[in-house]
């Protein structure tokens, strides 16, 4: 898909999504950002924002919160977690139709990852960036401890081992190829700008 045909899909994706129009293709929309010239693959752009967010979040200062992950979501609207902070923020702030669209977006947003049970390799996840790894893995309540790249049958996966709440551990692959292909486009551009 060219540039301004991924752009224009994922803006008039966000758009239905903001309405709460119930059939959006979460993951079309996750891939036409991921293809749009604003993507950001490492967060960059909105780093700052979402540290800010935490901190707020972290203080209770949940307007606060709420008020920096919309600003994320300006900017990257399939954000996992400013989605998360701003369903768990409205909760703690009374407004609970807030906070119900962004648990429903959560939801279609994580659905839209678990291409797979995550298992194999054939059954992997997939991400567009790093970030949707460890913000699935938040949502299964896993912690991973360990990361391995690992190539298969012409396609890149993470694996990651994970531990759950009670020490069990268990491990998932998640299809990377979107991921890479980012970088090395990032790569390409940077050395044509040169030092």
């Amino acid at each position: 898909m060219a540039a301004a045909d991924a752009s224009a899909s994922y803006q008039a994706l966000v758009a239905a999504a903001k309405r709460g129009d119930g059939t959006v293709d979460w993951q079309k929309l996750r891939f036409a950002y991921s293809e749009s010239p604003d993507f950001d693959l490492f967060g960059v752009k909105t780093q700052a924002l979402r540290e800010k967010m935490s901190a707020a979040f972290r203080a209770g200062d949940f307007a606060g919160a709420v008020a920096q992950a919309k600003l994320v979501l300006d900017q990257v609207y399939v954000d996992i977690d400013a989605h998360v902070v701003c369903d768990l923020g409205y909760r703690k702030l009374g407004d609970a139709t807030r906070a119900k669209q962004h648990h429903d977006i959560v939801l279609g947003l994580l659905r839209s990852i678990r291409t797979g049970d995550g298992k194999t390799p054939a059954t992997a996840f997939t991400v567009i960036t790093v970030g949707e790894e460890y913000s699935l893995l938040r949502a299964l309540g896993l912690r991973p401890t360990r990361q391995a790249l690992v190539q298969e049958g012409g396609h890149a996966y993470d694996l990651l081992d994970t531990v759950d709440q009670n020490g069990k551990p268990q491990s998932f692959y998640f299809l990377v190829d979107r991921v890479l292909a980012a970088e090395q486009a990032a790569i390409g551009a940077r050395s044509k700008v040169g030092p």
